[in-house]
Order: C-alpha cells, then sequence, then structure tokens
C-alpha cells in the first residue's frame, strides 16, 4: 500500500527527494542574514545544485558533492537542501554537525520546513547543541517545480527556514526574518 503524503501538491513526487533549489530567494536569504566565506560545499547534490549555481552568481567558491557521509569535503561552510527523508535527514544533520565537532568545516546551513526543530527526537540537535547558531526565517514559500505553459499553477504549501550551526557560539541563538525587497 502506497503511503499518501501529509499534504497533496498535485505533483508527482521526485524519486529520492531530489528536489533543486531553484527559488534563487533562498540563497539571497541567507548570502544577506549570516556571513558566508571559504569554500561552500553542497553535500546533498547528486545530480547538481541550485544552491551552488546561485552561490557561484553571488561569487562564493562554491560546489557540489553526491555523498553527504563522505569522509572529508575540504569547506569552510555545508550549505544544504536535504531529501526529505524522515531518517536519512536526521543523519544528514548530525554529520554535518561531527563535521563542525571535528574541526572539518566551520559552519552548517540546513534548508528545512520551519516546523523541523519541533519535534523533541531533535532537541539534541537544536536547542541542546553547543553549535546550534539559530534560524533564519524566509518570509514568502519557496518554489521547488519549474512551472509548465499551460498548466495549473499552484502555489507552494510550506514555509522553510534556514537553520545554522557554527563554531562561532551565542549564548542567544538568532532568530532573523528575511523579506523579499
Amino acid at each position: 500500500m502506497t503511503k499518501k503524503p501529509y499534504v497533496n501538491s498535485g505533483y508527482e513526487r521526485i524519486a529520492d527527494d531530489d528536489y533543486k533549489t531553484i527559488d534563487t530567494r533562498c540563497i539571497q536569504a541567507l548570502h544577506e542574514s549570516f556571513n558566508l566565506y571559504g569554500r561552500i560545499v553542497d553535500c546533498c547534490a547528486p545530480t547538481g545544485s541550485g544552491i551552488v549555481n546561485e552561490l557561484v552568481r553571488l561569487g562564493y567558491n562554491a560546489f557540489g558533492v553526491a555523498d553527504a557521509f563522505q569522509d572529508r569535503v575540504h569547506a569552510k561552510f555545508v550549505v544544504t537542501n536535504p531529501p526529505y527523508t524522515k531518517t536519512l535527514v536526521d543523519e544528514i544533520l548530525r554529520r554535518q554537525i561531527k563535521r563542525i565537532e571535528d574541526g572539518d568545516v566551520f559552519g552548517f546551513a540546513a534548508l528545512l520546513r520551519n516546523n523541523f526543530d519541533f519535534a523533541k527526537k531533535r532537541k539534541a540537535l537544536f536547542p541542546e547543541n553547543p553549535f546550534y547558531f539559530g534560524e533564519i526565517k524566509m518570509c514568502f514559500r519557496p518554489i521547488w517545480i519549474e512551472p509548465v505553459p499551460g498548466e495549473k499553477k499552484v502555489a507552494p504549501i510550506h514555509n522553510f527556514s534556514w537553520y545554522i550551526w557554527s563554531k562561532e557560539t551565542l549564548d542567544d541563538k538568532i532568530v532573523r526574518h528575511w523579506y523579499e525587497k
């Protein structure tokens, strides 16, 4: 029996939840709200990355890799939109946070649904994690699928935030709101 999604968007799901971050406003929000520098890697980019494309366009040294669990990524920051598979996404987050703990990277930003940090089982990733830096709430709903001419336009239904972990720690975690200019 095929499990129905919580909300039906009317679109067929993409294999492995490999949704490209095609909405450049997502990267603009991070770029304007957090100080990224050095080499940046998207660790969930098996077939390319809108994140990498937009970061490069903004002047960053960015690249993608297909394996979020590889030993080393040779970067200052990891910036990614992980696949939304419940068990996998938590593993990806823990692996990137471990990179900070081990000194392999300085910071990590993950594009996730706004309520992602609400789950009790994720307490160790957020309020209890010494590297948790904060959240950038994007005050728009990202577009994930290119519109098809002649088809009914469907409005996005989920709100997203950038969740950030960093070697730079703060007593009070940041919460910023980014509005499109």
